[in-house]
């Protein structure tokens, strides 16, 4: 019964332990760059189109984001200007939310080991205020990855919606939003 015991209290601290990277303080800023030539600015938004929440940064296309973990710079991240794909998979896949898929290419460059990232730390808000979590689609995509230091990730994401804001919120655990992207 004692090693029983023992167990369950080691997976606990364990998963504790596991959840304090997702725990910790998140903040985005900007470096003042932009990744490669010049990818466009998207401007104002599209009609009826809300305001970001507070103390979101507002991001534009290709420009290039600090992420920062307790206080400290964790990753760089960009994000391209989102393209409209019409189908996936020869003809299989095809968007219910309008004439194309949008697809936004994403690159992090971790600045330390362990630096985590998923496609689920994104979603586009339509101008109904609805969330749309990233689909199936586009390759190479922006899957899970844990990242070593000064390792670089890209892939794409694609959202099965006509209209919105991509928005980054760092973690599955985080509500709160913590860039934004001007509406396609």
């Amino acid at each position: 019964m004692g090693k029983v015991r023992f167990s369950i209290v080691t997976c606990v601290l364990a998963g504790v332990a596991g959840l304090t990277g997702c725990l910790e303080e998140t903040s985005v800023s900007s470096t003042g760059t932009t990744a490669g030539p010049a990818q466009g600015t998207a401007g104002g938004g599209a009609a009826g189109q809300g305001a970001a929440p507070e103390g979101t940064r507002q991001a534009q296309y290709g420009e290039v984001l600090e992420i920062h973990k307790d206080g400290e710079v964790a990753a760089t991240l960009s994000v391209a200007e989102p393209k409209p794909v019409a189908s996936f998979f020869s003809g299989v896949s095809t968007p219910t939310s309008g004439p194309s898929f949008a697809t936004f290419m994403v690159s992090v460059t971790s600045q330390r080991a362990g630096f985590d990232v998923n496609p689920f730390d994104f979603f586009v808000r339509t101008p109904e205020g609805a969330r749309v979590q990233p689909t199936f689609g586009c390759e190479p995509a922006f899957n899970a990855a844990t990242l070593g230091a000064g390792e670089r990730f890209q892939g794409c994401l694609t959202v099965d919606v006509a209209h919105g804001n991509l928005v980054y919120t760092s973690n599955l655990f985080q509500s709160a939003s913590l860039a934004e992207w001007p509406a396609f």
